[in-house]
């Protein structure tokens, strides 16, 4: 059985159609042509996600909550530059 990614998870638990984003597209901390920047731009191919954590609000049973995802795909979810 697979697991599900962060972004199923939030639609799974949240109320339909009540999810709102926080994230803006990450500033890049790499230099261009490093290898953390290859690691980067391989890590955005493969798992479809620009960053590891997915922040955001939305509903739960009617009830708004704040929601911090991680999605391992992207870096083993690690976070790199705080």
């Amino acid at each position: 059985m697979s697991r599900p990614d962060a972004r199923t998870l939030i639609e799974t638990v949240l109320d339909r159609g009540s999810w709102k984003s926080w994230d803006a597209p990450p500033a890049d901390p790499a230099e261009p042509g490093s290898s953390y920047a290859e690691e980067l731009a391989a890590a955005r191919a493969k798992s479809g996600y620009d960053e590891s954590a997915i922040t955001g609000e939305g509903l739960l049973d009617g009830r708004r909550v704040a929601v911090v995802a991680c999605e391992f795909s992207f870096m083993a979810g690690s976070v790199g530059v705080a």
